[in-house]
Formats: C-alpha cells, sequence, structure tokens
C-alpha cells in the first residue's frame, strides 16, 4: 500500500512499541489496507485494547521515536486518546498521530503495512467517529463499506465504539451529513458520481434509520 516515506518512518521506528503493546493500524490507512476506500490519508492511528494506562503507551512510543531522530510534541491526553505531532527537526515533515484505546473485538491482520485492525473493528470505530465528530471524511468511509454492511450492522458496530452513540444521535449527523457543500467532498478526490453516491447512502441511511425510530415511537415521523 501507498504511503508517504514519512509516516512508513514513523511505523518502523514505532514497531517494537507496536509489538509491545498490541497496537495496530486502524483510521484511515486501515480502511485503505482492507480494500475500502483509496483516498489520501494525513495522520496515523493506532488502537489497542490493552489495560496498559495510555499514559505508558504513550511514553514508550516517545522514547522509541526520539531515539530515531524524530521529535514529538504531546498535543492532547486522556485515557482513552493520545494526540501527539512527530516532526523531523532536519526535514521539518511532520504528522499527526493518534493513540487510541479502544474495546477491539477482532484478532488483528497481518499484512505488509504491519498488524491492522480487523475489519469489523475498523468499521465500527468509523461509525462511532461519524456519531461523535462527523467529518467529512467519516462519511466517505463508512460510505464505502455500505456494500459489505447494513444499515443495522453499521449501527450495532458503532454502539461499539463510541460512548454516546444512541440512534436518534446518529440520525441527527445523518441529517447534518447531507447539508456539506460538494467542495468539501470533492477535497478527498471524490467526483461527480462519487459525491452523488454518498449523498444517496447517507439520505438513505437517515430514512431507514428514521422510519425505525418512529415505528419504536422514539421520533414524530411528521417533524
Amino acid at each position: 500500500m501507498d504511503m508517504p516515506p514519512f509516516h512508513r518512518r514513523i511505523l518502523e521506528a514505532a514497531v517494537l512499541v507496536c509489538d509491545a503493546h498490541g497496537l495496530v493500524l486502524a483510521g484511515g490507512y486501515a480502511m485503505r489496507a482492507h480494500g475500502l476506500v483509496d483516498r489520501p490519508s494525513q495522520d496515523l492511528d493506532l488502537a489497542t485494547v490493552a489495560c496498559t494506562p495510555l499514559e505508558e503507551i504513550t511514553g514508550d512510543l516517545t522514547r522509541a521515536l526520539e531515539r530515531q531522530g524524530l521529535a514529538v510534541e504531546h498535543r492532547r491526553g486522556g485515557p482513552r486518546l493520545a494526540r501527539l505531532t512527530v516532526s523531523d527537526p532536519v526535514t521539518e515533515q511532520a504528522a499527526a498521530v493518534d493513540l487510541m484505546k479502544e474495546p477491539l473485538q477482532r484478532p488483528a491482520v497481518d499484512m505488509e503495512i504491519g498488524p491492522v485492525a480487523g475489519i469489523d473493528d475498523v468499521v465500527g470505530m468509523k461509525v462511532g467517529a461519524l456519531c461523535g465528530r462527523a467529518l467529512p471524511r467519516d462519511f466517505i468511509d463508512v460510505v464505502s463499506a455500505g456494500d459489505r454492511y447494513g444499515f443495522p450492522d453499521l449501527e450495532r458496530l458503532g454502539a461499539l465504539f463510541e460512548d454516546g452513540f444512541t440512534p436518534e444521535e446518529l440520525a441527527f449527523k445523518l441529517e447534518a451529513g447531507l447539508a456539506f457543500d460538494d467542495a468539501v467532498f470533492a477535497q478527498y478526490g471524490l467526483d461527480d458520481d462519487e459525491i452523488a453516491r454518498v449523498r444517496s447512502f447517507i439520505l438513505a441511511w437517515y430514512e431507514d434509520l428514521s422510519l425505525r425510530l418512529a415505528e419504536e415511537g422514539e421520533i414524530d415521523p411528521d417533524l
């Protein structure tokens, strides 16, 4: 799989830490590794289900990267997410690296790029992200899995990875996704037909979920 040399350098520098703490590739690169998308990725996402405190894992990774001549800036920290900016002081190249504690359900898949989160986990994390931050790339990535998973399956997987996941919140985020301008999706390399496919999928999911919620008495179908 194609990857910018600097991103690959970071992964190679981190390999021993990944092995020690069960870190697997997640996010956009994992989506690409499973053949779901072909969009560029601007950052690296690493996830683990290990019980080791994330602060300890972050420290081990920081030291491993620094031994390879890289500079590491801690941008955000917490029990489940740590965000780092990794840079080369000589070339001034930089990349964001997210470390995540996630309830991974499936064994990692060994690929040329290294251990990659299983496809169910990758898709579940993306649906969870859609229900949380709801960035344009989250919609693009989830739509790419639409041929493999039905709407209820996507919802089931997403609920595993987003604490605030509810069908009502997902319906709200899907409706908001329909308001994105075409130019926002075009920034990720989508052509007109691909953008139309994304919009069609979001609309179909929103209508299907809204109907199910109405049948359960959760929302007014006339709203």
